[in-house]
């Protein structure tokens, strides 16, 4: 009964529809559900609650991606147009979906616009508890838009929305599921929501049938747990691509932007070979300036030795050679963007699209028409010139694709997919693909290994950045591997090209929560100058990003991202590692975290240590707060719960993980301590051990114990030194009475 209470309007109704199911049942419970339509000109709607049910009521037991579902399909029919629905209701997870079929057996052209598939406003008064708006809090996620409560919206949300009663705890989530053919609005207005499904007024012919996304409805009593059956079931529906790891490097665009050439790539490069413990063999990614013009991708005059032989210097070193595309992008002196208007982006009225003029392409460019034949085989081959030269790692930028298609049967996400699927066929399966997006979209799932989940991250506004990049974390290794964009090795630098962050608290911040979203970790400094050099370390410390799965635990709850790390479970000890985070750009704040929600033990004394002091700052039971946080920035503390009479480690600052990446293992067995490291972080650095008797150096294997000392307190540092990259390392301590 108590799971009945929290059924969504449209979602909750269908109990009855499966245990009844008698047509009156379906007029009562459905009739928002509708399919909007054009035909010779004018707007025509079948809806439940005017359109009679055709025929009986069906019902079986379908499978789902999470088990057994119970299905009931019902069709209505006027004037030769039909509306089918599908409801489904899980056996095993707290879950509905619905999905429409619009069928046209008229002798006419149809025009499809939208599924309007539930809503709250009609026909389910009484099944949930929106009387109190301002209880209930919204959050997309699947865009930028800040999180607000019901009683002050009037909007639309791309695709999906949690939804969270800040006073019961009680949440639902509402979204598409499958099977990638249109996207999904989540409409607010007036205290009600209005999910539908968009259609784009593709063309239905005379005996076709044109299915809707099918949308679901999670009420789990965990809000994340809702989260993580949406965001996998989607990844199963769309095929995700999970094949390959996250990676890490150097990237052009912020060192030199479009001034970009190749004796500073090969500097670069050199660097890289020279000080492989800094900055192992990762990627060198050349972005944009290298091209002749926007659509020949081939090397300017500042690449003189041309990109082939470019990417093979960079090969011969054991890294990966990357370059930046924007395939869409023309500029309008092209010779193929002459010879084929008819393949150029239009706007409604026909006029060619146009990007003006600016300091990064001065020529201003026109778009390129993904779906026409002609556009098909250029992209394509921009795609497979860059693999025949070598390169084995792709950004894929400016990817607008308009609004006018030949084919007028493809909806707008259809036309996503269908281009990504050119790209993935043209890179082949080894080729690594980064997709600058900007914020999450289904169309590129199943044919990208990293998508770009928020805006440039230009040094002077981080705190934009943060507000996408700390939200869409639950994608990551999901539907792809997450790119936050680049970090830095310090917050001004007189040698960057680009910005500065005014406020070292931001940088550290970003710095931190680069690391901690465990995707992709680049840098876009001249690593090659002194300046750099003398903080070459800062980016040993995030190289590669953390491999734990990391949460923004204030996600539907608060509108503020506060609060964001990971709980990791070791053989020899668990802990958590968080960021605590003052979003708050005008006032110094306090930033709490509950510790037992966080994954740490109820009532257990905690030791915590920041990451940037490098010590243990005191000591927390169930809860902690960071006092006094200045605008904009965050403290990076490791809990470790405390056992009486264990050796334990309390905090590493050789990897902004605190331990999680670094520290493999470490057995205590009689007097000895043995620690087994991986070759992840600094070369240079602490870990902070908790021992109840003393600790002395013994030995070490590829590293160096460089000394051990006392802190008082039971609390003892030992410094490593000299860390080999790709070695297997090791160390050895003993303990002894004191």
């Amino acid at each position: 009964m108590k799971r009945n209470k929290i059924l969504f309007v449209v979602l909750l109704s269908m109990l009855p529809i499966v245990s009844i199911f008698a047509q009156e049942e379906m007029q009562k419970f459905f009739r928002t559900s509708t399919v909007v339509y054009d035909i010779d000109g004018q707007s025509r709607r079948i809806g439940l609650g005017h359109t009679p049910v055709k025929g009986s009521v069906e019902k079986s037991i379908v499978d789902t991606p999470f088990g057994k579902a119970e299905q009931s399909k019902a069709y209505f029919e006027k004037d030769g147009f039909g509306l089918e629905l599908h409801i489904r209701k899980l056996q095993d997870i707290k879950a509905y979906t619905i999905q429409g079929y619009f069928h046209n057996k008229s002798n006419k052209n149809v025009d499809l616009r939208v599924f309007d598939l539930f809503d709250t406003e009609r026909g389910f008064a009484g099944t949930v508890d929106l009387s109190k708006p301002e209880q209930w809090l919204i959050t997309p996620l699947m865009e930028h838009k800040h999180a607000e409560t019901l009683d002050k919206l009037n909007t639309r949300y791309k695709e999906v929305a949690l939804a969270y009663n800040t006073e019961n705890g009680k949440s639902f989530l509402v979204g598409p599921v499958g099977p990638a053919d249109a996207h999904c609005n989540v409409n607010i207005r007036k205290g009600n929501l209005f999910n539908t499904v968009r259609m784009d007024e593709v063309l239905v012919e005379p005996g076709e049938v044109r299915n809707s996304e099918e949308m679901i409805f999670l009420y789990e009593d965990d809000k994340d747990t809702s989260i993580d059956i949406w965001t996998k079931w989607v990844a199963i529906t769309h095929n995700a691509k999970l094949d390959r790891d996250p990676v890490y490097g150097w990237c052009s665009w912020y060192d030199r932007t479009t001034k970009i050439d190749e004796a500073h790539v090969m500097n670069v490069t050199k660097t890289i070979k020279e000080n492989p413990n800094t900055f192992g063999r990762g990627i060198v990614q050349i972005d944009d300036g290298y091209q002749k013009m926007d659509g020949d991708w081939s090397a300017n005059e500042k690449f003189p030795s041309g990109m082939a032989k470019v990417a093979e210097e960079i090969r011969a070193i054991g890294a990966t050679p990357g370059v930046w595309f924007a395939p869409l992008m023309i500029n309008p002196e092209h010779p193929w963007a002459k010879e084929n208007p008819e393949a150029l982006q239009t706007n409604a009225k026909g006029i060619e699209t146009f990007m003006n003029p600016n300091s990064f392409h001065p020529d201003g460019a026109k778009w390129i028409n993904p779906t026409h034949p002609k556009s098909k085989e250029f992209l394509f081959n921009i795609i497979k010139d860059a693999r025949e030269r070598g390169f084995g790692y792709i950004k894929i930028d400016f990817n607008g694709i308009g609004q006018n298609y030949v084919d007028p049967k493809l909806t707008r996400l259809q036309t996503f997919r269908q281009l990504y699927t050119l790209y993935r066929e043209a890179a082949g399966d080894d080729m690594y693909i980064l997709s600058c997006l900007g914020q999450p979209t289904r169309g590129v799932i199943g044919f990208i290994d990293a998508a770009r989940v928020g805006p440039d991250s230009h040094p002077a506004h981080f705190d934009h950045c943060l507000e996408s990049v700390l939200r869409f974390q639950i994608y990551h290794k999901v539907w792809w591997n997450n790119d936050a964009d680049v970090s830095y090795l310090e917050s001004k630098l007189p040698s960057r090209r680009v910005g500065y962050t005014q406020q070292e608290g931001m940088w550290k911040t970003w710095h931190n929560s680069v690391a901690l979203t465990g995707g992709t970790a680049m840098i876009s400094e001249p690593i090659d100058a002194d300046d750099v050099k003398e903080v070459w370390r800062n980016y040993e410390i995030m190289r590669p990003g953390v491999i734990e799965e990391t949460k923004l635990l204030t996600l539907g709850k608060s509108a503020d991202n506060t609060v964001f790390g990971f709980h990791a479970e070791r053989t020899f000890g668990n802990f958590g590692v968080y960021n605590l985070y003052n979003v708050d750009k005008e006032n110094r704040n306090d930033v709490s975290i509950d510790l037992v929600e966080a994954g740490l033990p109820k009532d257990t004394k905690c030791a915590v240590y920041d990451f940037w002091k490098n010590e243990v700052v005191g000591y927390a039971t169930n809860t902690y707060t960071a006092k006094n946080l200045q605008t904009n920035s965050s403290q990076m503390v490791r809990f470790t719960p405390l056992v009486e009479g264990k050796t334990q480690v309390l905090g590493s600052n050789l990897h902004l993980s605190m331990g999680a990446n670094e520290i493999k293992n470490m057995v205590v067995k009689g007097s000895s301590i043995k620690v087994e490291l991986s070759d992840h972080g600094a070369q240079n650095g602490d870990i902070i051990f908790y021992s109840e008797k003393g600790i002395q150096a013994n030995n070490s294997k590829n590293c160096e114990i460089e000394k051990v000392e006392s802190l008082g307190n039971n609390l003892w540092r030992v410094s490593l030194s000299n860390r080999k990259w790709n070695e297997k390392q090791s160390f050895s301590l003993k303990q002894v009475a004191l």
